[in-house]
């Protein structure tokens, strides 16, 4: 009977560990300090012991678009304090359209807007690509976007593009193909190849005419 720290995966579908791997990734991006410790714990157990190569490929991508929207989240942040420098010191309601164009403060007052539509707009994307992710994983879908393994250095690199080798022009249709000669240098010896000096009547190697 085989021991179960000898089976793959522990013995746990692979369905079910790449789905834990995306919601890990999902909480990562509400909740960083939270999630962070069970986060690099999965890691090291998948990556360190025999798991399945798709739930690896889980765990990057998910690990991989969660930093992306991270550092989202963070600009927006660094946004919000820059533009709450200009204000009362807080985070002010959501303007109506026309109330940030109006007034002195009409740049800071921009920025929180746009912190406050695009955080609307990030929260959403998170919440749509993190399930599509795990539907995928439901219809056993292998992921594999170009941009996690660029981000992994494992994209094949690009072939640049080569100089066009010159061809010999094509023979007319119905004629054949003229073969080019061997250029001959002058004085060598059509048989042998020895070069004779000028006027020489015969070969001096052969003695071909």
């Amino acid at each position: 009977m085989e021991k179960f720290y000898e089976k793959k995966n522990f013995g746990i579908p692979v369905v079910i560990l790449n789905i834990l791997a995306y919601l890990i990734g999902y909480s990562l991006t509400k909740s960083l300090t939270s999630t962070l410790l069970i986060a690099v714990l999965f890691a090291l157990v998948v990556f360190s012991l025999q798991f399945d190569d798709k739930v690896k490929n889980a765990v990057k991508h998910s690990y991989i678009f969660a930093t992306y929207f991270i550092l989202i989240h963070l600009a927006f942040e660094f946004i919000s304090s820059f533009a709450s420098i200009f204000t009362n010191g807080g985070v002010p309601n959501i303007y109506p359209f026309k109330d940030v164009y109006l007034g002195l403060g009409f740049i800071p007052r921009g920025l929180l807007f746009l912190y406050k539509y695009a955080s609307i707009f990030v929260d959403i994307a998170v919440l749509v690509i993190f399930g599509l992710f795990i539907l995928m994983t439901i219809l056993k879908k292998d992921m594999n976007l170009y941009c996690v393994k660029k981000v992994l250095g494992e994209a094949s690199p690009k072939h640049k593009n080569q100089a066009p080798t010159a061809q010999a022009p094509a023979a007319p249709y119905g004629q054949q193909p003229v073969q080019q000669q061997p250029v001959q240098k002058p004085g060598a010896c059509p048989s042998c190849g020895n070069l004779n000096s000028d006027g020489a009547k015969f070969c001096g190697s052969c003695g071909t005419k």
